[in-house]
């Protein structure tokens, strides 16, 4: 394991003996050392309950046979970061975390890492982490926050479309109090089809994430099984990689060309935030992937947009995309109209056709629930 070289051997005594001060016994320097990288903080709303995440992913992990060791990464909310200077810090951040993991990871050299982020600069920093490292990975977001509701109306990120409605003279004072104090209601990445979710959602594309990370919101208790999944998996990929030599659970192995035109192909056909095109493009940076504007623009003539989720509708939002069938079923989509490269691989599955086949669910419309 790669971690052989902070715990193995006569001339380790001194490094063992620093992790015995922090309560691991000789057993688990033994098992694999899975990093978790936990970008929890107060000062985000899709980041304030990263904590919990972070506890079952370690709970699964020691469970599945590693040894679970936890260390943050910052994380800038480019809401409240918005209209003022600190905007100036926000991309710049994303470098800061990518270099940060790495700065970790070679001064440990975990065996893996489970990556937890949510929000939009820390989500690629993380994943250009991972491509750089070329380390068994998994990325897990903290979900997507319920729209906020307001005299019959649902709201994402409706205090924002409030101070422009307010300047234009439409609403009142009163009207914008009350649309900031029910805009966001929970914690989460700010509901809609922003960059935090459209970059959570195309993870599972990029094959770094399970079924569901970019979906399932915040508050919803299948996340705790996907926290569940992402741990018991991140083990068996360090034992695979490390006992076995088995590449193919590498970031570079499953991140390649054609996931990256896959999720290109994904992040037009739902609408998604344009923000993701310079984030793509530094990520196969990373992972030395051919990857291009180019290739941006030739997908766009050919992709259709076939799906309305807010903010460019407000009937339709994330809750509802996971009902029918989630990021598996749009592609189940694409991939009945040939738009895909099906033999991409991911964390979960040897293939995207594979993983269609098992995830995706026939559903041309998403429920809505308050017609029922």
């Amino acid at each position: 394991m790669r971690s052989d070289e902070v715990k193995k051997g006569p001339t380790r005594a001194p490094h063992r003996s620093l992790f015995y001060a922090m309560g691991y016994a000789a057993d688990d320097l033994e098992k694999p050392l899975i990093g978790v990288v936990n970008a929890q903080n107060e000062v985000i709303p899709g980041h304030f309950h990263l904590d919990e995440i972070a506890r079952a992913v370690k709970a699964g992990a020691l469970g599945a046979g590693g040894t679970p060791m936890e260390f943050p990464s910052i994380g800038l909310c480019d809401g409240i970061a918005m209209n003022h200077s600190g905007m100036n810090y926000s991309l710049a951040s994303r470098e800061l975390i990518a270099d940060s993991i790495e700065s970790m990871y070679m001064a440990y050299k975990f065996d893996g890492l489970v990556l937890i982020g949510n929000c939009d600069k820390i989500v690629p920093g993380m994943l250009m982490a991972a491509a750089r490292l070329n380390v068994p990975c998994v990325y897990v977001s903290g979900g997507p926050m319920l729209p906020g509701r307001y005299n019959g109306e649902d709201l994402t990120m409706g205090g924002f479309e409030a101070v422009g409605a307010y300047t234009s003279g439409k609403i009142d004072d009163e009207t914008l109090k009350n649309k900031e104090e029910t805009a966001c209601q929970t914690c989460g990445s700010c509901a809609g089809m922003y960059t935090a979710n459209t970059i959570n959602c195309l993870a599972e594309v990029l094959g770094i994430a399970l079924p569901g990370n970019g979906t399932i919101v915040a508050t919803h208790t299948a996340r705790k099984e996907l926290f569940e999944k992402a741990a018991k998996r991140i083990v068996e990929m360090a034992k695979a990689y490390y006992e076995n030599g088995d590449e193919s659970v590498l970031p570079r192995s499953i991140a390649k060309r054609n996931s990256f035109l896959n999720a290109m192909r994904l992040d037009i056909a739902m609408g998604g935030s344009t923000n993701t095109v310079l984030h793509l493009l530094a990520i196969a940076r990373e992972g030395e992937v051919d990857f291009s504007m180019t290739d941006i623009d030739a997908l766009s003539r050919k992709t259709p947009c076939i799906c309305k989720v807010a903010p460019t509708t407000q009937k339709v939002h994330i809750q509802d995309v996971n009902r029918a069938g989630g990021i598996f079923g749009i592609l189940g989509e694409l991939d009945r109209a040939g738009l895909l490269d099906t033999s991409a691989s991911t964390v979960h599955s040897k293939t995207l056709k594979e993983a269609i086949a098992k995830y995706d669910i026939l559903s041309p419309e998403c429920p809505d629930e308050k017609k029922k």
